[in-house]
């Protein structure tokens, strides 16, 4: 009888929950259906609201690479015996720190990408009504000036810092992605548009979303 495979999703809620927490529920049930012995790890950003002043102090950082998430997803990976780890959102408790937990175990890991979070830190490419592709034309800096993420400027620092320390390490090079349409893997590729690969366009895949 053929092993059943383990799949570890992993989803970093909103503190609104939106379209990419049906997405993770959807393919988890089908997942189920289709055989697959699925777990979940998630994080809820609605810890932010409790959080105590020193983890506060600290979240530049650990949105940057959470041990927290290294260590517990490492451990799952280890204990289930887990084949491939599913990600989904990893802002901003989760961090990348997901993927070198994957990298340590020699297990695969995909990202799927539900916006355009690691070229606009406003994962829009929109800002004042118009449309707006000034982070992949003139830099992340000028997210920063404009507050992009969340209207502040102090965690839009935080996801400048990610991506540029991210992409400096090849670590969204290691990755296979889930495009959702071909329009998206474009812009996605867009991302190699320096003189520097950031990530494998062989590794770029689209699977649209079902109903």
């Amino acid at each position: 009888m053929e092993k059943k495979k383990k799949i570890l999703i992993v989803h970093n809620y909103y503190q609104i929950p939106g379209g990419e927490d049906t997405v993770v529920a959807n393919e988890q049930r089908l997942m189920e259906q289709n055989g697959f012995e699925v777990l979940l790890y998630s994080r809820n950003n609605s810890e932010l609201k409790t959080m105590n002043k020193f983890k506060k102090f600290f979240l530049p950082i650990t949105t940057i690479f959470s041990i927290k998430t290294y260590r517990e997803i490492k451990r799952i990976i280890k204990q289930n015996k887990i084949d491939v780890v599913h990600v989904h959102n990893t802002l901003s408790l989760i961090s990348p720190s997901v993927y070198y937990a994957a990298f340590s175990t020699k297990i695969p890991v995909i990202q799927t990408i539900h916006n355009f979070r690691l070229l606009c830190p406003g994962a829009l490419f929109y800002r004042d009504n118009k449309i707006c592709e000034d982070c992949v034309d003139k830099g992340l800096k000028c997210a920063i000036s404009n507050k992009c993420y969340r209207g502040s400027r102090v965690q839009t620092l935080g996801c400048v810092l990610t991506l540029k320390i991210h992409r400096l390490l090849g670590t969204y090079k290691r990755i296979n992605y889930i495009c959702l349409t071909e329009f998206n893997k474009e812009k996605l590729l867009l991302l190699n548009k320096g003189e520097k690969q950031v990530i494998d366009p062989n590794k770029v895949f689209v699977k649209p979303n079902f109903k």
